[in-house]
């Protein structure tokens, strides 16, 4: 079974979206005759749909992955130096010419775009009309991936600024949402004294990755949302997505009356056919793609602390009910 089952026959409750966690990922309900889908663009200053961090003072509470030799000839000694072994491990990392890394430089939104895509291996791709990213600029496929998965909207002006440092509140809205949320609800950043300064429609993202311990704050008790992000600082929240998340990759789903629970789906999840009158069940689980209902007889479809970029339901007149 590709995602956890629990059996719920003959269970009746009624389920809601946890909308403020995933504020900023588009929900939309369409129909299949839909052939365009607009990018939901924001202002940086209220509403931008990315996010950054900088860790090399981090308080990296979390447990370190098992040490081996740098490749790197400035790694050694750095704190992030078997985060980023790791990483390249798993094939999601690269250094320069010089045989260096670089652990300290910013990164850029552009950039961070092409690591997280390169670790969960999305490959579904979607339009946008930013003006500042061209068809021939080296991360233009990988605008598309991020777009497509829903880390990234842009601006209001429809710029992307892919070459622009990402900051830490910006990463902590793109983290959010690529993890499930069922279970890490408390205070966490609001604790920080200067969590007054996060953007408001950062927030909710800066507290759910601070809860998650994928994003916290520093030894001085700030979690100093504007500053940029380094390049080693980004492979360690990367890395600890892909150990903690229960990651899966386009799945169907066949079988009625079941619940499927926490995971984070790269790709879309369909629901076919075979599950026939039955009702579908979705419970934390983060879609970086579509909900596909192909079924034409289901009775419903309910979802509580669900997000995807958009729930397709195709078939003309199809009656599915949709429960959030």
């Amino acid at each position: 079974m590709i995602i956890k089952k629990i059996a719920v026959l003959g269970l009746c409750i009624s389920l809601t979206i946890n909308s403020v966690a995933y504020a900023g990922v588009l929900d939309s309900i369409i129909d299949e005759s839909t052939t365009v889908e607009e990018l939901d663009t924001e202002d940086s200053n209220e509403k931008e749909d990315s996010a950054t961090e900088d860790l090399s003072e981090e308080d990296t509470t979390v447990e370190e992955p098992a040490v081996i030799t740098a490749k790197f000839s400035d790694i050694e000694g750095h704190w992030a130096k078997n985060w980023i072994n790791e990483a390249i491990k798993l094939g999601f990392v690269s250094g320069y010419d010089d045989g260096t890394f670089k652990p300290d430089r910013t990164i850029t939104r552009a950039e961070f775009s092409k690591l997280l895509n390169g670790a969960l291996k999305t490959e579904k791709k979607a339009d946008f009309n930013f003006t500042d990213v061209k068809s021939s600029e080296w991360f233009y496929d990988e605008v598309r991936k991020s777009v497509a998965s829903g880390f990234f909207s842009g601006y209001e002006n429809n710029t992307f600024r892919p070459n622009n440092p990402i900051k830490r509140e910006e990463v902590a809205k793109v983290v959010s949402s690529a993890m499930t949320t069922g279970g890490v609800d408390g205070e966490g950043a609001t604790l920080l004294s200067d969590y007054g300064t996060v953007q408001e429609w950062a927030k909710p993202s800066v507290n759910a990755v601070y809860n998650k311990g994928y994003i916290l704050g520093y030894p001085d008790k700030t979690y100093q949302p504007a500053k940029a992000l380094t390049r080693a600082e980004a492979v360690k929240i990367i890395y600890e997505i892909i150990e903690n998340e229960n990651i899966e990759y386009g799945i169907n789903i066949t079988n009625y009356d079941e619940l499927y629970t926490s995971a984070v789906v790269v790709g879309d999840i369909n629901i076919l056919d075979s599950v026939g009158t039955g009702n579908v069940y979705l419970k934390n689980v983060v879609v970086l793609g579509d909900i596909v209902i192909h079924a034409t007889k289901a009775n419903t479809v309910q979802l509580t602390d669900v997000t995807a970029r958009n729930i397709v339901v195709k078939g003309e007149n199809n009656p599915v009910k949709i429960v959030k």
